[in-house]
């Protein structure tokens, strides 16, 4: 068994559209044409899901106690600009669901609404998306840099230093008032909605992706079945490395016919310092 480390919405149809988020505007951050040819295949895959999750029973919105269908909840995600263009490790994170994006943003796709939003907004203020930020700029210089070192993540948006990849195990966004605790009951219901033993969907995303590196934000330690995570990533498949101070451990993952560097890290949210539980441990697992 592999030993991995462990605003609100009051309904879901869409209360603040954004007429900016459409063909226009992504056009406007993705111009180089290996990513939009990427992005290109990554939209068929996720009509091809949702054509899957179309068959599958609504689901009752907590909140308001309404039925809604499954496909309201499905979230796109997958990679910002520079990913496949530049050149550099293509690292990808993979967190356990959306939350709050569903019922907010019509375009219904996590990598448009960071750029539009998150990124723009508060990038220094959020704890998972700044984790992620320090993650990827000590991965880009081969943690040459002390963490007191390293630019914050608006300095870093500036400069559009955001070539990675993100996505959830569970498309299914969580937008209940209550969406700070994960809903594992929707998580598992997205994963049993997308029938992975007839197609795996997720396993395409990342053999899409393609990734060098992929940082996990403790998937295992969780209440998502381990049977669907069996799916996607057959213990078999993983051979460990080394772990760093109980904090993460690196593992070699045989992903098809390619080895990835693979850590399982804490929550990119949970408690603790941004050094001392994530900057550190993983620098020191894959450049020490």
């Amino acid at each position: 068994m592999i030993k991995f480390r462990y605003q609100t919405s009051k309904h879901l149809s869409i209360r603040t559209c954004s007429d900016t988020l459409n063909g226009m505007n992504e056009n406007l951050y993705f111009t180089q044409q290996e990513d939009i040819s990427k992005r290109k295949q990554l939209k068929e895959l996720f009509n091809q899901w949702l054509k899957q999750i179309s068959t599958c029973d609504d689901i009752q919105f907590p909140d308001d106690g309404k039925d809604y269908p499954a496909t309201e909840y499905f979230v796109k995600d997958g990679f910002y600009p520079g990913y496949f263009s530049e050149n550099h490790p293509k690292v990808l994170f993979i967190g356990r669901e959306t939350r709050e994006t569903a019922s907010f943003h019509e375009s219904k796709d996590r990598i448009l609404c960071d750029l539009e939003y998150a990124f723009k907004d508060s990038p220094n203020k959020i704890p998972f998306i700044r984790r992620i930020f320090y993650i990827y700029y000590g991965i880009l210089t081969e943690g040459r840099y002390k963490f007191e070192e390293i630019p914050y993540p608006d300095e870093m948006v500036k400069n559009k230093q955001y070539g990675f990849a993100f996505m959830n195990i569970s498309k299914y966004s969580n937008d209940s008032e209550n969406s700070a605790t994960a809903d594992y009951d929707l998580i598992n219901r997205f994963l049993a909605d997308s029938n992975l033993t007839k197609r795996n969907f997720i396993r395409e995303e990342i053999e899409l992706l393609d990734p060098d590196i992929i940082i996990t934000a403790n998937l295992w330690d969780t209440k998502i079945k381990q049977e669907y995570l069996e799916l996607v990533f057959p213990t078999k498949d993983f051979e460990e490395v080394k772990s760093y101070k109980n904090e993460a451990i690196l593992y070699d993952f045989q992903f098809n016919q390619k080895k990835i560097k693979f850590i399982d890290a804490f929550h990119f949210s949970a408690r603790g310092s941004d050094e001392g539980k994530f900057y550190e441990p993983i620098m020191n697992l894959l450049f020490k």
